[in-house]
């Protein structure tokens, strides 16, 4: 049988034909998988992302697959723009957490609601921006309050789309310095006027400096955003709880020395109140 014969043959027979056809709408799927997978390897790094993105790329893929033998083989006179419609519906669907980082991507990168070196915390993680990818923000995570936000040296890699779905706090955005307060917890028995007086000459050394860059600060974030304090210098609270006198040390510092002030702070309280006996810490 020669090759003229043979595709006469093959065009006498539908059924043949869409065998045929349907075997190489199957190959090309195989190929475009792998060469897909390929590209992902090498262009992603990380390797979760890169087994999620080749998942829903290899479902994709193959539900496009489905969709085309189904036509094939269909007896339905249904137009072509019918079936592309299912088509782009159900690739948007298996694409949808993909579509939603790049919508992000191009938020964060045209409103700028945060960039590269911010501080940040979203869904209850915390740290320091290094990179912000088409599909993800890359974190250097930063411990909790309560260990001084330190670097841990971990990577956290979060989905662009958390910008829809969480709230962000950027602690250096428009404004870069934070409140902090420290809780000073003294015996009943206490002088606490004495230590109230000693805290605040304490604090007022290592904080009253700031205020004049501080001001500067403000000025130009309510430019952008409506950001107004009354006052702008340290404080010493006095509160009773659970049978002792707390003093809180209420100031402003940078947003990455917190740690550091209250080291210096807490340094110079023990040095001072050791020198008067009528002051007991708890």
């Amino acid at each position: 049988m020669t090759f003229a014969q043979m595709g006469d043959f093959i065009r006498e027979n539908p059924t043949l034909t869409k065998i045929i056809l349907s075997f190489v709408l199957i190959l090309l799927n195989i190929l475009v998988v792998k060469l897909t997978s390929r590209v992902l390897f090498k262009t992603v790094k990380d390797t979760g992302t890169y087994y999620n993105l080749q998942k829903r790329f290899y479902y994709t893929f193959t539900f496009i697959l489905i969709i085309l033998i189904i036509i094939l083989w269909s007896e339905s006179k249904l137009d072509l723009t019918t079936y592309m419609g299912f088509i782009s519906a159900g690739i948007a669907i298996a694409l949808r957490e993909i579509f939603t980082n790049i919508a992000a991507w191009f938020i964060i990168m045209f409103q700028k609601p945060f960039g590269v070196g911010d501080r940040i915390t979203v869904n209850g993680q915390t740290g320091d921006i290094i990179d912000i990818k088409l599909f993800q923000i890359v974190l250097l995570e930063v411990s909790a309050v309560d260990y001084g936000e330190q670097s841990t040296g971990r990577i956290v890699h979060i989905p662009n789309n958390f910008i829809f779905i969480h709230a962000i706090t950027n602690a250096n955005r428009g404004f870069e310095y934070i409140w902090n307060e420290m809780e000073v917890r003294l015996t009943l028995e206490s002088d606490w006027e004495e230590a109230h007086r000693l805290l605040t000459e304490i604090i007022d050394r290592h904080a009253t400096h700031l205020t004049d860059d501080i001001k500067e600060q403000i000025n130009a974030a309510s430019r952008k955003y409506m950001v107004y304090y009354n006052n702008l210098t340290p404080i010493v609270y006095v509160n009773v709880k659970h049978g002792h006198v707390v003093l809180t040390v209420r100031y402003l510092c940078e947003t990455r020395k917190a740690r550091i002030t209250e080291n210096d702070l807490w340094r110079e309280i023990l040095t001072v109140f050791s020198e008067v006996e009528a002051i007991k810490l708890m």
